[in-house]
């Protein structure tokens, strides 16, 4: 199948103290309510050339650091995205890669853990609430799997936990999270929730 990137930008604020050219993939195996990046999600966007990216890699002398998204990067397989990653790694030695990710594929989270520097791994609900979980993916999750990828990312350079605050949500729930993120060495972030009305996975 190969990746399919639909667009890319720069970033000084996705990877604290670095700026990140952040590729955004398609697809995905969410279809969580109020997603930012539906469009990614349904396919509904243009596609660029893996070359414009490396290009940037290579000659931008601000870039520092690639942040894959999406959509959902491990959706794809990852001696995909390993073949790319190298690519990356080759147009500039330097460059640091962080993925991010829902956590729903453990297996590529582990396949990929040689070759970047760190993953941003959502945590949506606690995981001790599966029925919660899966209402704001929009799908079934098996929240051991989230766990799994949690665990093997848990401690890399670049690694973070973050969470909506989701109106549906409760205090309990915030407090659910930060426990289960308390034993971590990676840092968990709860950040800022903004409705996207349009987005057809509300529903």
């Amino acid at each position: 199948m190969g990746l399919s990137f639909a667009s890319f930008l720069f970033s000084s604020k996705d990877v604290s103290g670095r700026w990140s050219c952040v590729v955004f993939l398609k697809g995905c195996n969410f279809r969580c309510r109020h997603c930012h990046n539906w469009r990614l999600v349904v396919g509904d966007e243009g596609e660029i050339e893996e070359e414009k990216i490396l290009y940037e890699i290579s000659e931008n002398p601000f870039v520092d650091t690639l942040v894959l998204s999406g959509g959902e990067p491990t959706v794809y397989r990852a001696e995909e995205l390993r073949v790319f990653i190298e690519k990356v790694k080759e147009a500039n030695p330097s460059v640091c890669v962080r993925i991010d990710t829902n956590g729903y594929r453990p297996e590529v989270v582990g396949a990929l853990k040689d070759v970047v520097d760190g993953f941003a791994v959502d945590l949506k609900a606690p995981p001790s609430r599966p029925e919660l979980y899966s209402y704001t993916a929009g799908v079934e999750v098996d929240v051991d799997r989230i766990i799994e990828s949690v665990r093997l990312a848990d401690g890399m350079p670049l690694t973070l936990f973050r969470t909506p605050r989701y109106t549906w949500l409760s205090e309990q729930d915030i407090e659910d999270i930060g426990n289960f993120t308390a034993r971590l060495k990676s840092p968990w972030t709860l950040n800022e929730f903004v409705e996207v009305p349009s987005c057809p996975f509300n529903v």
